[in-house]
Parts: structure tokens; C-alpha cells; sequence
């Protein structure tokens, strides 16, 4: 219906089929030629030839004002392309779990903030289950996660490295055995993948000491669990968190010991009242992942978010 809509709009501008013709390049016979096309489709003519200068039938008017409001559309499309590709606006969802969210994140998420203001940035914390669903159903663009996904359904790339350290109250006994072996400040970073392994303590040597662990729904506890398997020996768990960041703080306060990442302790000047030790295993060093679904729709939002959580 509107395929010949720009010949019969420049008829309408110009009020002139010779002039319109010329405008379009086109000989007269040609626009005259489409326009009775359109009118075909139609089933009634577009202008009253007769009249001078020419004018439109009722049709004419109605067809018209739709061509007008395509003309609209179409530039509200291109507004919204152009602002959407100079990330002018858009919206970007981000899901992970309390440690990528807390202590990984945040200095990119203000990256890209400065940089594309108007982009309407979503966090949702959540366990990296939940975090794969939200792939799924669409109501997340990336998962932030240490958790391996389905290579042939998700796309996974390495953002980050984190290493687990066990961190114990100062007020144990069991520290003064091992004071040579807590690692320094300097030692919280990315300077624990340096750490000899001969610095490593044994979880069996803190078999008497009080845990404070994460819940079994919490990926961090499936890592724990294994690294007291592969040691051989039980912790005596006294409590059961959700977070991270609330076990350091119990085992700041001298309630029992934990296992977290070395990216939560790495910048806390508020250290002093715990020891933190490397694990030995060859499973304390996790990759964090930026995760998400193959085959889904790729936003100009999205791209700059991956590109920029990728630099390191």
C-alpha cells in the first residue's frame, strides 16, 4: 500500500507532478506512472488533476497523513538507533553473587557510569543459580559468576582472579604456631598468586577452631566443602551465612574462623584483630566470569560493558 508513498509525497509537496519529477530525478512519465500504481492498489485516485494547483481527493488527505506519521516513526527509529549506538540511552542488568557484585564490580560499573550516564544501570545481587535462570527468561544481560555454565548454551569470559584464604581471630592459640606463615597486607592482592607454596597452611592444623561458612546454596560453600575433603579433616561449623562479607565481619569480631575471597580482605584496612592464611590446594585460585546466553541480542550497551570489563 505504501510502496510507492515518497512519489506520491513529492506530488503532494510540490503540488506538481514536472516539478516533482524533477526533484526526484525521475522523468514525469515515471512518477506518473508510480503514482497510478499506488492509486491501483488503492482502489481510488490520490489527486484531483483537474484542479490547479493540484490537489488532494479525501483519499489523497488520508494517505497523506499516514505517509506523515511513517516519516515520524521511521525518524523516532533512527533517533533511537543513533542514541542507542552513542549509548545515549539503553539499559544494562547485571546479576552475581555478593562478592563479584561487592568487591569486583563496582570500580567498572563507575567506570562505565562516567563515561555513558544516560545508560539506566541494573544491579541485582543473587547465587549464581538464580543468575543463570535470569539468562534464561531474559531479565538479565550478564551473570556475574565462579561457577562453569553450559559451554554449548552460554558464553563465558575470564574477568577476574581470585584466590580463597582462611581467615582466623587473632585470639586463637592456634596462630602463635603459625606466625610466620599469615601473610602480609602487601600479600592480600594479586600478590597471593606469588605466595610459596611452602607458606601454605593445612585447614587439618585448624581442626579445633570454630567455623563460620556460607550456606549450602552458596557456590563459595561447594569450594569450602571440597578444600576441607581434599585436607582430609571437618571443620566444627558454629554458624551458617549468606554472605561473605558478614562471616569476615563475625571472624573480625572474634566469633570463628572463615574461608573467603582475597578480593574481600585485599583493601580492608580494618584487618588487624584476624590472621589470614593461603590454603594449600591447587583449588584456592578461581577464575570470576562475565556469563552469558548464546544467541541473544546484543545491545551497543552490552558490548561497551564487555569490552571495559574485560580491560584489565
Amino acid at each position: 500500500m505504501f510502496e510507492h508513498r515518497e512519489y506520491v509525497y513529492a506530488v503532494y509537496k510540490e503540488r506538481s507532478f514536472s516539478k516533482a519529477a524533477e526533484k526526484l530525478f525521475v522523468s514525469q512519465s515515471t512518477l506518473s506512472l508510480m503514482v497510478k500504481k499506488a492509486e491501483k492498489a488503492l482502489g481510488a485516485p490520490l489527486f484531483n488533476r483537474k484542479s490547479n494547483p493540484l490537489s488532494l481527493t479525501p483519499l489523497g488527505v488520508e494517505y497523506i497523513h499516514a505517509i506523515e506519521q511513517i516519516h515520524r516513526l521511521e525518524g523516532e527509529i533512527d533517533q533511537f538507533i543513533n542514541d542507542e549506538q552513542n549509548l545515549q540511552r539503553g539499559t544494562l542488568t547485571i546479576g552475581g553473587h555478593n562478592f563479584g557484585l561487592n568487591y569486583f564490580l563496582p570500580q567498572k560499573i563507575a567506570q562505565y557510569h562516567k563515561l555513558y550516564p544516560n545508560v539506566n544501570l541494573r544491579i541485582i545481587e543473587m547465587n549464581t543459580v538464580h543468575g543463570k535462570h535470569g539468562l534464561d527468561e531474559g531479565e538479565l544481560d550478564f551473570v556475574v559468576t565462579n561457577r562453569k555454565y553450559d559451554s554449548k548454551i552460554y558464553e563465558q569470559k575470564v574477568c577476574d582472579r581470585e584466590s580463597l584464604v582462611l581467615v582466623v581471630p587473632k585470639r586463637f592459640p592456634v596462630n602463635d604456631e603459625l606466625a610466620d606463615k599469615a601473610l602480609r597486607r602487601s600479600e592480600l592482592g594479586n600478590a597471593v598468586f606469588d605466595v610459596p607454596s611452602d607458606k601454605a597452611v593445612d585447614l587439618c592444623a585448624f581442626q579445633e577452631v570454630p567455623f563460620i561458612l556460607l550456606s549450602d546454596s552458596n557456590y563459595l560453600r561447594e569450594c569450602t566443602n571440597m578444600l576441607f575433603h581434599e585436607s582430609k579433616c571437618m571443620p566444627s561449623v558454629i554458624s551458617e551465612m549468606e554472605q561473605s562479607s558478614v562471616s569476615y565481619n563475625f571472624a573480625k569480631m572474634g566469633i570463628g574462623a572463615t574461608i573467603l575471597s582475597n578480593r574481600l580482605v585485599e583493601n580492608d584496612a580494618d584487618n588487624d584483630s584476624v590472621c589470614i592464611y593461603k590454603i594449600k590446594s591447587e583449588y584456592v585460585t578461581r577464575d570470576t566470569y562475565i556469563s552469558y546466553r548464546k544467541g541473544s541480542y546484543f545491545t551497543f550497551a552490552m558490548r561497551k560493558f564487555l569490552e571495559m570489563i574485560l580491560t584489565r
